[in-house]
Order: C-alpha cells, then structure tokens, then sequence
C-alpha cells in the first residue's frame, strides 16, 4: 500500500511540476495537423480536383457494347412462301457502337475553366476555415494567458494578506489596532482563496477547448509564453479578405457557365461508328429439303455489317431558355459585384478600425501603466501607515485591490495589444 501511495504521489507531482510549456506557434502548427476540423472543406476540394482532373475524359470517345435476344410467337406470314406460319422465331444481335463529338461550341474550354474556377474556390474555402480556427486558438491562447496573470496575481494577494495576518499579530500586541482587523484579513483571503477556485476552474475549461481544437488529448496540461503571442510565422488574415477572394471566384465560374450555356446554341458536330452481327432462327436454308435453319456461325459471318456516320446538329428553338439563362447569370453577375463591392468596404473598415484600436490600446497603456505606479505607491504608504495605526484595515485593502486591478488591466491590454497586431 505504501509502494503504491508513493508511485501515485510521483506521478501527480509528474503532472503538476512537469507540465509542458506550449507557445501559440505550437497550437497553430498542432490545428495545422488536426484534420477533423477541416473534413467538410477538405472533401470538397478534393472532389473538385477529381472532377477537374476527370474532365478532359470527355474529349475521348465513348464505346458501348450491345446485344439481345428476341422471341417471337403467333400467326405470322412468310415472305418467302407466301403462307401463314405459326412456328416460333428465336433471334439474337451483337454489336459494338463508338461515338465521339468532335464539335460542341468550345463547351469543354468553358467548362475547364469552370472547373479550374471551382477548385481556387475550394482551396480559398479551406484556408478560410484554417483561417478562423486561428483566430479561434489566438483567442483561446490569450485567454489562457490572462486567467494565468489572474492567477499569480491573486497568488500575489495571497501571500500580501498573509504578511499582513502576521503583522496584525505584532500590532494587536502593541495595541495598534484591535482583532476585529484580523477577522477582515482573514475574510480577504478567504475571498481570494475563493477566486483562485473559480479562475482555475475557468482555465481548466478555456484549456479543455484549446485542446479539442489543437487534436491533443484532452486531459493534457500546459502552461503558456506570453513572451511569444507575436512571434508566429503564419499570421491569421481578416475573413473579409477570403470573402473577397471567393466573390471573385464566383463571378469566373458565373462567367464560365453562361459561356458554356451559350455554346448549346451553337451547332454540334459528331462522329458515330458500329459494327455488329446476329441471328435468327428465320433465316432458312430455302435451297435444302425441309428448309432448314442456317447454322449460326454461318449466319454471324453473313449479318456482319459496319457503319460510321458524321451528324451536325443545328439548334433552332428552344422556347426561350438561352434567354433565361442569360437573363439569370445577369443578375446573379450583378449580386456577386456588389457584394464585392461591398467586402471591399467592410475590409477597408475592419483595417482602419484595427489601426485605431491598436492606437487606442497603446495609449491607453501609458495611462494605465502611470497609474498602476501611483497606486503602488499610495499602497506602499498606506500599509506603512497602518503600521502606524494612522489609517483603517479597510483603507489599506482598497489601497490594495485598486493597486492590482489597476495592474491586471494593464497586462490584459499587453496581451490584447499582441493579440491585435497578429491580425494583417
């Protein structure tokens, strides 16, 4: 029982002191490998590559096989007697049919280009989705990285309000202040104890989803670099630029379609070539006693017969459904463009309104970060006027806790500063 008790307490001590230290390029090139998330994007691109790759098929001719067997039965007249029979007539056919279109108003160059069209669109489909689960664990990651400032700082407050336990041991002793002030401390850090709780739970669920979203075990611990948010070498883009490139895209395939669509009204041109052979229990040897059948491999050598054939093809009519179509792709040319028109907008706002919050921020922290150092210092005084009994345990606790909000604000707009300027 000892043995085992010691082997759990090392591996516990294993997990908690050995814990891997993760930086944001890691979780980046982890959701890179993690397929899952990817499925449906990555399907379609790979059966448009498959439909693009298959197209030129279509230039080759095609050859079919085609035979039968027919029986017929009833009152039917001879031709070559001129009397009634009732006998039962077997037959069968072979053939070998080879068709090839030779013209068919450059459809196959649309359609190329169509297919092209479709597999950019595709891959810009893939990129966007690899795209936002970036801005997914970016968000993730800092998130984590501010639940870890939390936690040491509330660490901090921890071990202040256990300082300050045992000098209001020294001055209840000297008689500076009385036990109610103990009381409040202890409450203090019973409150902090308390945040700590639920800002571990936080993180405990904040990494739970950076794991599902990097394909790690689940259970995994990590802890994070701050000091590498920036550093990444692939930088996430703003959606709006997919968007813009996939508008682009549609407004080809559209292109390509009416192209191909118009190519229906011109005319075809196509070759056709058979071979084929049969037999039948009709055929008879007239010249014979009894008129007997012809033997079947006599009959497959003389039925043989060829044929080859050109046909053109010229449309006429079509009640109207070229100038429907035409009419459709128009209007749907004209929704693509101005909604291209207006992503183009939407990322020129999302870039300016990037710049102004990175100014924002980054004023904002010269503020913040000068009255962090007021406050440290008005802290720093109070406690040494509490030592003095000159000022109230309340006094001093909000001197406190106005000093470390204060810096828990500026290091969040630290992290938040590295976050915006991952974004081009």
């Amino acid at each position: 029982m000892k043995w085992l008790l010691c082997i759990l307490s090392i591996g516990f001590c294993s997990v908690v002191f050995c814990q891997e230290t993760i930086t944001l390029q890691d979780c980046l090139e982890k959701a890179e490998k993690n397929v899952f998330q990817t499925t449906s994007e990555s399907a379609a691109l790979n059966a448009s590559r498959v439909e693009k790759e298959f197209h030129w098929w279509s230039l080759l001719p095609d050859l079919s096989v085609n035979t039968g067997f027919n029986t017929s039965f009833g009152r039917r007249l001879d031709p070559f007697t001129n009397t009634f029979a009732t006998s039962t007539v077997n037959s069968q056919s072979f053939g070998l049919n080879s068709g090839m279109l030779l013209f068919n108003g450059f459809d196959y160059f649309h359609k190329r280009k169509k297919f092209a069209a479709s597999v950019r669109r595709d891959e810009l489909n893939l990129h966007a989705k690899q795209n936002e689960l970036k801005i997914r664990i970016i968000e993730t990651y800092v998130t984590l990285c501010k639940l870890s400032v939390q936690i040491n700082l509330v660490n901090e407050r921890i071990k202040t309000y256990e300082q300050i336990q045992s000098l209001q041991g020294l001055l209840i002793r000297e008689g500076k202040i009385n036990t109610v002030d103990t009381l409040k401390s202890w409450n203090s850090l019973l409150q902090e104890q308390t945040l700590e709780s639920d800002l571990i739970h936080e993180r405990k669920l904040n990494l739970l989803e950076l794991n599902f979203q990097i394909g790690s075990p689940l259970l995994t611990e990590y802890t994070f670099d701050v000091s590498f948010i920036s550093a990444i070498t692939d930088r996430p883009q703003f959606a709006e630029k997919f968007m813009l490139e996939n508008l682009e895209t549609e407004i080809e395939i559209a292109e390509s379609e009416l192209k191909s669509d118009r190519s229906k009204t011109l005319p075809t041109l196509a070759l056709n070539g058979l071979v084929g052979t049969g037999f039948s229990t009709n055929n008879k040897e007239y010249a014979l006693a009894g008129t007997p059948t012809k033997r079947y491999g006599d009959q497959l050598n003389q039925n043989l017969y060829e044929g080859i054939g050109v046909y053109l093809s010229i449309p006429i009519f079509n009640r109207g459904e070229w100038l429907k179509t035409k009419k459709l792709n128009g209007i749907k040319q004209t929704e693509l463009n101005q909604q291209r028109q207006l992503t183009e907008l939407v990322l020129e706002k999302q870039k300016i309104t990037q710049i102004q919050k990175l100014l924002d921020n980054k004023a904002r922290q010269e503020l913040v970060k000068q009255t962090a150092e007021n406050l440290q210092m008005i802290y720093q005084k109070s406690l040494l006027l509490y030592k003095e009994g000159r000022i109230t345990y309340t006094e001093l606790e909000t001197a406190l806790m106005e000093c470390q909000m204060k810096v828990m604000e500026l290091e969040s707009l630290k992290l938040d500063h590295e976050r915006l300027k991952l974004l081009e």
